[in-house]
């Protein structure tokens, strides 16, 4: 009874700690544009998030690796899948949020606005939520709720 109760014991504490650890994880998928002939930059970072918005709202917005029909979908606008980037999220005591994030967006951790990525700059927006921050700039802690913005040193 004891062996079976540790064995217990020991997944529960594995599968708690494979999740714990997956959380500190952010991924990207990557393409390359194979169709003819190929637009500027600019253009062509118009059609991925096109194609993205595309073949999420046909298939849902993919987690981590995309599944063969999400990458069949991108496949059809252009885009064939390359890898998945992986990259470790550092984890901030200062950073907390309720907000929503869309598909492709994230909260940045310094100014406290939902920002993606689009053609090598990050745009960003009042979030829809409310987040707790750091400040950088100012040495503050901040609280952010739509476009306002309250920072202090208390």
């Amino acid at each position: 009874m004891k062996i079976v109760l540790a064995s217990v014991v020991l997944c529960a504490a594995l599968a708690a700690g494979s999740m714990a650890h997956a959380a500190n994880y952010s991924y990207v998928e990557n393409y390359t544009y194979v169709a003819k002939p190929m637009p500027g930059d600019a253009e062509r970072a118009a059609l991925l998030q096109s194609g993205l918005a595309t073949c999420d709202s046909m298939l849902g917005a993919q987690q981590a690796a995309p599944s063969a029909a999400y990458r069949s979908c991108m496949l059809q606008r252009g885009w064939k899948y390359t890898s998945l980037t992986r990259t470790r999220v550092p984890d901030d005591p200062n950073f907390s949020s309720n907000a929503w994030v869309a598909p492709g967006h994230f909260i940045d951790h310094d100014n406290g606005m939902d920002c993606h990525n689009s053609g090598g700059a990050e745009n960003c927006d009042p979030p829809n939520g409310t987040v707790h921050y750091y400040d950088p700039d100012q040495g503050l802690n901040c609280t952010r709720t739509g476009i306002a913005s309250i920072c202090s040193s208390f």
